[in-house]
């Protein structure tokens, strides 16, 4: 049996060995680290050209979406007419699918049919929207009907209604900032009564007999038969209408049960065409307009004339909406 001694010498040299191993095997690892981490550097290429091995995870870049049909765009576009929404709101409105479906098939019949057919609904929509205030909404709502029917006159009076719309804005913005001028001051009660009461001695010097002078008929006076131009005989004629168009009743009005009326006042051009149609007078105000001049603007007649030749012609017409 050993002595004490040689068993703690045995025991210390044991202790050596163990830290001298994982010195060892912790610079084996640091080394091969190192070396994996130059290897993967130099073969980065090589590696990306290589395919993946077998239960590696692979990250793979999403397909581009398939673009839709056309028989897709244009249920949701009849979904989206069911619904109401015509050109709003944005990336769901059935005026959107629509051109979706003839930037893929411009000769589209359903496409073509329906966006005419809904034009005049989707500038009631517009003008509504302009009225709320929503003015970058109903410009973003106008350059979609501009690429449906970019001739329609229709978008000359939205136009209009957009600009005033912001004039006024930016008026009422101008008048809130705006500080008051001090000119702006009342005057005093006894300077107002001085500057609007008239003398006493000018009232007594109006003479009683002005207004019976007023009224006195002038003297005749006569004219040579010799002297007297031969009158000229002027023959002219009304504008006759040949095609009348019957405006849409809005829907907003029809479904809170709203009558009314608007005037309108027109021009008939010489080859028979209306143009320069405006508003007179409405009732109620801004609910009727649109369908009222979207409708007469497509009537046609035949033109005034005078002496024989086509002249162009002012006209009124009011225009009754009855539920």
């Amino acid at each position: 049996m050993p002595s004490p001694p040689c068993l703690f010498a045995r025991a210390r040299q044991r202790g050596d060995a163990r830290v001298a191993l994982a010195i060892t095997l912790l610079l084996l690892a640091c080394s091969s680290a190192l070396t994996w981490v130059w290897w993967q550097r130099t073969h980065a290429d090589d590696l990306a050209s290589e395919p993946a091995a077998a239960g590696s995870i692979v990250r793979v870049a999403a397909p581009p979406t398939a673009p839709r049909s056309i028989e897709q765009l244009l249920n949701e576009a009849r979904a989206a007419v069911a619904a109401q929404q015509l050109v709003a709101p944005a990336g769901q409105s059935a005026f959107e699918r629509y051109l979706a479906a003839l930037a893929q098939q411009p000769a589209n019949p359903i496409a073509t049919d329906a966006l005419r057919e809904l034009f005049p609904f989707a500038a009631e929509q517009v003008g509504a929207t302009i009225r709320d205030g929503q003015l970058d909404e109903a410009q973003r709502q106008l350059d979609l009907l501009a690429r449906a029917d970019p001739a329609n006159y229709t978008l000359t009076l939205l136009r209009a209604q957009l600009t005033e719309q912001r004039q006024r804005a930016l008026a009422a913005a101008a008048t809130v900032t705006a500080p008051a001028p001090a000119s702006t001051r009342p005057p005093a009660n006894h300077e107002m009564a001085a500057a609007t009461a008239p003398p006493p001695e000018t009232q007594a010097e109006v003479p009683p007999v002005t207004q019976t002078a007023m009224v006195t008929p002038p003297a005749p006076t006569t004219v040579p038969a010799a002297t007297s131009a031969p009158v000229s005989r002027v023959s002219s004629t009304a504008p006759v209408l040949q095609r009348r168009v019957e405006p849409y009743y809005p829907q907003a009005a029809r479904r809170s049960r709203r009558e009314g009326w608007v005037e309108v006042e027109f021009t008939v051009q010489p080859d028979g065409h209306v143009d320069a149609v405006k508003v007179l007078q409405s009732k109620p105000g801004s609910v009727f307009d649109l369908a009222a001049t979207t409708a007469v603007q497509r009537w046609v007649f035949a033109p005034a004339t005078r002496n024989g030749k086509p002249v162009a012609a002012s006209l009124r017409q009011r225009l009754d909406f009855r539920l």
